[in-house]
This record gives structure tokens, sequence and C-alpha cells, in this order.
């Protein structure tokens, strides 16, 4: 506790002191005063619930929320970017029967359900030479934001998008160490299929998030959005 907290402690009961001293000296009741020095220490616990345990909820939901309400908020600047690109370089490259349509998410209810369908889709990944480079050149480009974005203490409470982080950066370490395609083995090529699939999958898992969070902030955004993908126009939105 600072010594400034300490001081203005010992001042308030101090100033209180002094007031019921005054009380005393004027009216010379000690009966009623302590009465109500009685009836305000009964207080005391009352006021300590309200104002500590209630107000403090309040204060650390509302606190939580705005911290929740700024990671998605730096969440959705990577899918205006590299989470959409990427989105688009894999489905060529991506054999399933989920589409751009199934990853948007205007029911909070429904995320869970939406999560756990593409958990169980068979995603299946045939990465070939021109996927691979631009896959590649993508992650490699944006490694600095990566490497931003993964600093941010903020980002720690959301797991899923840690875990895509974490895809990402397997990745890159994958691209050092196997090389160019021309020089990969077909274990190396099952190899990436397998780590791509995985981030894919975390990718559209956080895809279906922050669908809801775009709905539910900037709704006009998400029309125009929806009114593309609907269309089929997809790729023009990124």
């Amino acid at each position: 506790m600072k010594k400034r907290t300490i001081w203005t402690v010992v001042g308030l009961v101090f100033l209180s002191a002094v007031i019921y001293g005054i009380q005393l000296f004027v009216f010379k009741d000690i009966k009623t005063t302590e009465f109500y020095i009685l009836q305000d220490l009964a207080f005391v616990p009352i006021s300590f619930a309200i104002t500590t345990i209630v107000v403090g909820q309040i204060m650390d939901d509302r606190q939580k929320a705005e911290s929740e309400h700024k990671t998605r908020m730096l969440t959705s600047t990577f899918f205006t970017g590299l989470g959409s690109q990427l989105f688009e370089e894999i489905s060529k490259i991506a054999t399933m029967d989920i589409s751009p349509n199934d990853l948007l998410c205007e029911d909070e209810k429904k995320i869970p359900e939406q999560l756990r369908r593409i958990e169980e889709e068979n995603i299946q990944i045939q990465i070939n030479k021109e996927g691979f480079e631009n896959i590649e050149q993508l992650i490699q480009s944006a490694k600095m934001e990566l490497m931003e974005l993964a600093s941010n203490p903020l980002l720690l409470e959301q797991e899923c998008f840690t875990q895509l982080l974490w895809g990402l950066f397997h990745l890159l370490d994958e691209f050092r160490l196997r090389g160019v395609y021309d020089q990969l083995s077909e274990a190396d090529i099952a190899h990436y299929n397998s780590d791509i699939e995985k981030m894919f999958r975390l990718l559209l898992k956080n895809w279906v998030k922050n669908s809801y969070f775009v709905h539910s902030t900037y709704p006009n955004f998400y029309g125009a959005v929806k009114e593309r993908i609907t269309k089929g126009d997809f790729n023009e939105t990124n």
C-alpha cells in the first residue's frame, strides 16, 4: 500500500473521530452517539458488499468486455489482409464441403455448432508448386505483422487465434527447413499437406468468430461482404 493511501486513510479516520467528538461536546448525549456509531458500523459490511463486490464485478465485466472488443479488433485486421488472402489461396488446393456462406455467423449461439462442423469436416489439402509458392510468399511477407500480433498480451486470451498464429509460425519454420518446392520429397509434401490442413481448419474456425464480431459491430460492412459472398464474388472482397 502506498504511503499516500495510508495517510489518506489515517486522515479520514481522524476526521471521523473529530466529528464524533464535536457531536459529544455539543449535544452531550453519549448513548445517541454510541447508537449511531454502532449503526454506521453495522452498515459497513453492506457498503463493502455493494461497493467492493457488486460494483467491482460490474467494473471487471466492463473491463473484460472492452478488452475482448480490442482483441477482436486486432484479429479482425488480420482477416482483412493475410487471413482472407490465405483463405483464397488454400481454397484452391483444398477439397471440402464447407462454402464461404457456411463461415458467416449472425447468431452467437450458433458459433459452437459451426466450429464443431469445421472440426468434423473432411478437409483434404493437395499442395502444388503454385499453391506452395503463393502461400509461402504470403506468410513470409507478413512475418513482422504476425510477430506483432503474437507479442500482444491481449491475444493470449484468444486461444483459438493464438493456435492459428503458432500454426503460421510453424509453417515459417518448415519453409526455412525444407527449402523450395522443387527440392521437396513426397514425405515433405505429405507433411506440408498435413500442416496446412491443420492451419486452414484453425483459420476457418477463427473466420466464423470474426464474422460474428463484424456482424455485431459493423453491420453495414458485414452486409456488403455477405452480399458479395452470396453472389459468389468472394475474391472481390479481398
